[in-house]
């Protein structure tokens, strides 16, 4: 049997009385007679589960943007933000990750996280970035800039492994070449390379 797909509440245009008013729905549809019931209301409890986490980490959210004037390219704001999107691992909603980035960047409160951008996909990328900030070391944190931060994630190897010294070699870098970001995702290419050949 195929898995089904995991949800979310999500934003929805509709017509009502010939006026299209934004509605929130959710994902999860429990249709009577369908076999399905008991699967598709866990699936709803599950989506409900996530919007109650979702505002939650909002209210957490709205609290360090109220002490971070500039946001755009503050990187212990992305760091503060990050630590607290870890909610999804504690909570298990780690398969529908990035629906939970739409719903709060692109549906909720594009302002937290970097704007409105022009489509939803587009929008997940700062919560991404905040929430892989969020699981560094704090003492690396302010070791580099959020543009270069931003590179730095982009490379697992670097940012989920066990190999301390080659993140702390591309932010010695960072902090003492300041390298621009295709400087610095030149480099990190060359430096995971070398060391892959080195094994």
């Amino acid at each position: 049997m195929a898995k089904k797909r995991r949800g979310i509440l999500r934003k929805e245009r509709i017509i009502v009385e010939g006026q299209e008013i934004e509605v929130d729905t959710f994902d999860a549809e429990v249709i009577l007679g369908s076999g399905d019931e008991i699967e598709s209301i866990d699936e709803l409890l599950k989506q409900d589960e996530a919007e109650e986490a979702i505002q939650h980490a909002l209210k957490e959210i709205r609290i360090i943007a109220e002490k971070h004037i500039d946001k755009k390219r503050d990187v212990s704001y992305y760091y503060e933000v990050g630590k607290i999107l870890q909610f999804v691992d504690k909570k298990g909603f780690v398969d529908r990750k990035g629906l939970i980035w739409i719903r709060m960047a692109h549906d909720l409160r594009p302002d937290l996280f970097g704007g409105k951008k022009k489509n939803a996909q587009e929008s997940k990328r700062y919560p991404e970035t905040m929430y892989f900030l969020g699981k560094q070391k704090e003492r690396n944190v302010t070791r580099a800039s959020f543009d270069q931060w931003y590179e730095i994630l982009k490379f697992k190897a670097l940012h989920e492994g066990t190999d301390n010294e080659l993140l702390d070699q591309i932010l010695r870098e960072c902090e003492t070449k300041k390298l621009a970001s295709v400087q610095l995702r030149t480099r990190i290419k060359d430096l995971v390379a070398s060391k892959s050949k080195g094994k």
